[in-house]
């Protein structure tokens, strides 16, 4: 079974949980605040990841019952994360230098780092369950990155092999044989639905009892991997040269793309999310499970619109 297939079952646990606890739960409010460790899972020989950071915050309802829980809402997440590349070579063949010698032109990339800044709304629709000070929350969260913002950066030298030479010919500027040029390339890209598998784990613990409610408190660990690919499809190699040797300026027609959205990225990649979450929960004071209690119902209105509501 895949995470698509576990998403789907647990859309469909959620109504046949409510149904089978009616008999007695409360209506509540949830707010919440997580932060934690960012990075992605998967990536190509000679790239390796970097770890991030994030943070979230939300608020929505949630539906308490005696050991059941359901909880749906609205929140936003930033997420920071990246990749670092191995240094790497990349060789024009058969170029032909001002002076008219063949020789093999190279760029030598160095500390090559891509890291990528996310903003995104998000819905979560959790299910679990709450015994003795413990919960427990799965499911889905669909969201939408509103910000997709990457930047490229590497240290660039160039050098001419010739095959008369026993070493290459560098640091020579005035033939187009640099050295250690700082390149930088930032992109925004478009709006990008994404959706996570989100387990969500921990203590909790009563901070009032009253007639008008409870407040909960939940400190627990969580972790939501994104369920689609955060590739992008894409013919550009992360590092596009110039067809041939020029001895104008060869870093004028270099460009960098980042990992994520370069030919480079052949196999899938997801980001991950861990850390820390508290949250507070509400309860309204009012639980739902009998058509007619002893105290009876618990205002005129309810009596009109004929509610199941009865009074703590």
């Amino acid at each position: 079974m895949n995470t698509k297939h576990l998403a789907i079952i647990l859309f469909c646990l959620l109504p046949m949980a409510a149904a089978a606890e009616s008999a007695l739960g409360s209506h509540c409010l949830a707010v919440w605040a997580n932060g934690g460790v960012a990075e992605y899972i998967g990536s190509t020989p000679q790239i390796s990841k970097t770890l991030g950071g994030g943070g979230a915050l939300g608020i929505g309802y949630e539906w308490r019952g005696r050991s059941i829980l359901v909880q749906a809402g609205l929140g936003a997440r930033y997420i920071s994360a990246g990749f670092k590349a191995d240094n790497a070579i990349y060789t024009l063949p058969n170029q032909y230098d001002s002076e008219g010698d063949l020789m093999d032109y190279q760029y030598l990339e160095s500390k090559r780092r891509d890291s990528y800044n996310q903003l995104a709304v998000q819905i979560p629709v959790m299910v679990g369950v709450h015994a003795n000070h413990f919960y427990f929350l799965v499911g889905p969260k669909v969201g939408l990155n509103i910000l997709n913002q990457a930047k490229a950066s590497g240290v660039y030298s160039a050098q001419g092999v010739y095959e008369m030479l026993i070493d290459p010919l560098a640091h020579m500027d005035n033939h187009m044989f640099f050295t250690d040029r700082e390149l930088t390339s930032e992109q925004k890209y478009g709006m990008k639905i994404n959706v996570a598998g989100s387990l969500e784990l921990g203590g909790e613990f009563t901070l009032r009892e009253g007639s008008n409610g409870d407040t909960y408190m939940r400190i627990g660990a969580f972790a939501d991997i994104n369920i689609l690919d955060d590739r992008a499809t894409s013919n550009n190699p992360m590092l596009k040269t110039p067809a041939v040797f020029n001895d104008k300026d060869m870093l004028s027609e270099v460009k960098l793309t980042d990992y994520l959205h370069s030919s480079a990225a052949t196999n899938q990649v997801r980001q991950l999310f861990a850390g820390i979450k508290l949250t507070f929960v509400f309860t309204s004071g009012v639980k739902y499970g009998c058509v007619m209690c002893d105290g009876g119902y618990p205002s005129a209105r309810d009596r009109r619109r004929g509610s199941r509501l009865m009074v703590r």
